[in-house]
């Protein structure tokens, strides 16, 4: 009799951990998901400044489950979980598993502390929120194009709460697109101001040095304000306030200063770190159940040094990998591995045709060949899984 497995998340992580099981004859394979898409995260700061479109950067899950074996597509949101009879229940029914593995990456952390912030900024972690920003933004630009003939043109300020790899694309795109919107409208106002606020020293914290020093000249060349050693202490309805006393009026406010694990996570009872991930086993298992297994941002990744794993689409692919291993080695009768998940490289688009690219801390490249070379590992991931997709709606269309 085949064992029923659950991954709960269509993202980089649950994807991977799909393709790699769905081959698996001992396997039948349920991937949950509330929406029937996955969506390119590493795509939002493009989808923001019209880069691409919501075409590009979503493959739609239920014909890529339908062309891998023992596999099915179940679009539904997660009451609850539970551990004793091994069922995840869903709002129209519960459906039993042998294993489990929870992808359900992470979500914008708004810190209770600071006032305001949750009400009057987005957040870019879902399709849905980016897409409000886009539409949203392109109105008040649509309203700043039929000020052009006052007296005085209306200021338009953007904001953006956190130097990560998220806030640095999303300044980057913002001011590349800001410089084009005004030249190419021949407008005569002031461009738009792109604001940048770090709580560091540098941009990047913690990433590799050629990338921070690559990012900050890039940033600078775009116009882009970059105010460090600065944190957010309030924010009000078009107003953002600082710890050194000063503020800055916006139209429009970006958080992207930090993520904690989606809501799921918190309904397991296992344990849980500061930011809400799932504490994991060195074999990717949960504390709390053998076959039950959590990768990506919702779990607690470190690398064979005990140092924190950034959360990327790398690092959720990587664990899925393990995980694809280990649940192989149970199903044998054998003992699951430990894993050794590193951060192979990092990009950084940096708006237009410019990107930093570093693999294995060794090779290194910026401007239009990091741009490239980031289009080329981007479009091969996007590629791969849409020719699939493909192939399926294909095959349902016959029918």
């Amino acid at each position: 009799m085949k064992k029923q497995l659950i991954i709960i998340g269509g993202g980089y992580g649950g994807i991977r951990a799909m393709q790699g099981l769905s081959n698996v004859k001992e396997l039948d394979i349920i991937l949950i998901d509330q929406n029937p898409y996955h969506y390119l995260q590493t795509e939002a700061y493009a989808l923001i400044a019209n880069e691409v479109t919501l075409t590009d950067v979503t493959v739609d899950l239920v014909a890529l489950c339908k062309r891998y074996k023992n596999t099915r597509y179940k679009k539904a949101t997660i009451k609850e979980i539970d551990l004793v009879t091994r069922n995840v229940k869903c709002y129209d029914e519960e459906l039993s598993f042998d294993y489990l593995i929870i992808a359900t990456g992470s979500r914008t952390n708004f810190p209770d502390s600071i006032a305001g912030l949750e009400k009057y900024s987005h957040g870019v972690k879902t399709l849905q929120r980016a897409f409000e920003f886009k539409q949203q933004f392109e109105y008040q630009l649509y309203e700043r194009m039929q000020s052009e003939e006052d007296l005085f043109c209306k200021a338009f300020n953007v904001v953006i709460g956190g130097a990560g790899l998220s806030g640095v694309e999303i300044a980057a795109e913002m001011g590349h697109y800001a410089k084009q919107f005004i030249q190419d409208n021949r407008m005569l106002c002031d461009g738009i101001q792109v604001y940048l606020i770090a709580s560091g020293e540098k941009v990047l914290d913690g990433m590799n040095p050629y990338l921070q020093t690559k990012t900050e000249q890039r940033l600078n060349e775009l116009g882009v304000h970059v105010i460090y050693n600065t944190r957010i202490t309030e924010v009000k309805e078009d107003t953002v306030m600082l710890n050194n006393g000063t503020h800055i009026n916006f139209d429009f406010m970006i958080f992207a200063g930090g993520v904690k694990a989606s809501t799921l996570a918190e309904s397991l009872g296992c344990e849980l770190n500061a930011k809400g991930q799932v504490t994991v086993h060195e074999t990717l298992q949960v504390t709390c159940h053998k076959n039950i297994y959590a990768i990506g941002d919702v779990a607690a990744l470190v690398d064979p040094s005990g140092k924190v794993i950034p959360a990327t689409a790398n690092a959720a692919e990587q664990s899925a990998e393990v995980v694809v291993k280990n649940i192989k080695a149970q199903l044998k009768g054998e003992r699951p591995q430990h894993a050794f998940i590193g951060l192979q490289g990092m990009m950084v688009a940096l708006g237009g045709y410019n990107a930093s690219v570093v693999l294995y801390e060794t090779f290194k490249v910026s401007g239009f060949l990091g741009y490239i070379l980031k289009r080329l590992i981007t479009w091969r991931y996007k590629f791969l899984l849409d020719r699939h997709a493909l192939k399926a709606y294909k095959a349902m269309q016959k029918k």
